[in-house]
């Protein structure tokens, strides 16, 4: 009888885990729970698990486009496009943005062009496609055009820190450093402290040769604990070159 009782209790252990694995769907509370929580705190590898075990269970695009998102974040750009390229059959605007920021970090510049020319023809106004083909062109070496594609992004009121500090990037690029400080500087002094936004200021200032208002923003900000250090590498760069401004730490904002 004993025997017997233990064998019934374990067999319903058994059957309450089975019946929990079965509520943790992906359209489960406790799904939805966990992935909140995952966003909430950016764990990027833990939403690309729970999302890849929600497409085990049911491939959904709305599911599928998260999941590249989330590689795209994570930095396995290879991984978002590959996850990404079924979706791309069907048009849709956020896909094919997603398809060119991936594209532009994997430094495919002309496939990038091309992916915001899909969006243009859909939405012609559309000023984060503009920013993007201008960030594409740029680093593609092709400056004038990036120059109009992110001055009519601006124009399309695409954020002023990512207009402005990506225009700033582009004269950089050019060797063009007091027109981009006169682009950051005032941005800087109205409250804009984006990471990037603030480094691109620092060499721009350097560059200038304003080695004393670009030490006094490293101190400020701390940007570094060695900032005659950091100036002395900032001042050997020149010109900037663009494909110094592809990596994961771009300079420029899209």
């Amino acid at each position: 009888m004993h025997c017997f009782k233990k064998m019934s209790l374990l067999l319903l252990c058994a059957l309450l885990l089975v019946g929990c694995a079965r509520t943790a769907t992906f359209d489960s509370q406790e799904a939805k729970s966990q992935e909140e929580i995952l966003l909430k705190v950016n764990n990027y590898n833990g939403l690309i698990t729970l999302y890849r075990s929600w497409l085990k269970e049911k491939d959904d695009p709305a599911t599928r486009m998260k999941l590249a998102r989330n590689y795209y974040l994570s930095g396995d750009y290879k991984s978002s496009l590959q996850t990404l390229q079924p979706l791309l059959n069907n048009p849709d605007i956020p896909r094919y943005l997603l398809q060119a920021q991936n594209l532009i970090a994997l430094g495919e510049y002309p496939r990038a062009v091309r992916a915001t020319e899909k969006i243009m023809q859909r939405e012609p106004q559309h000023a984060e496609a503009w920013n993007l083909r201008g960030v594409a062109l740029a680093l593609n070496g092709q400056l004038t055009e990036a120059q109009k594609s992110l001055q009519r992004a601006r124009s399309l009121f695409i954020a002023d820190d990512i207009a402005l500090n990506n225009l700033a990037m582009l004269a950089m690029i050019d060797g063009r450093y007091q027109d981009a400080v006169n682009l950051l500087l005032p941005q800087y002094l109205r409250g804009r402290k984006h990471d990037r936004l603030m480094r691109n200021l620092v060499l721009a200032l350097v560059k200038v040769g304003d080695r004393r208002y670009a030490r006094e923003i490293i101190r400020d900000e701390n940007l570094s604990p060695q900032p005659e250090a950091l100036i002395n590498a900032l001042a050997q760069i020149s010109p900037l070159p663009a494909e110094d401004s592809a990596h994961e730490d771009s300079v420029f904002l899209y």
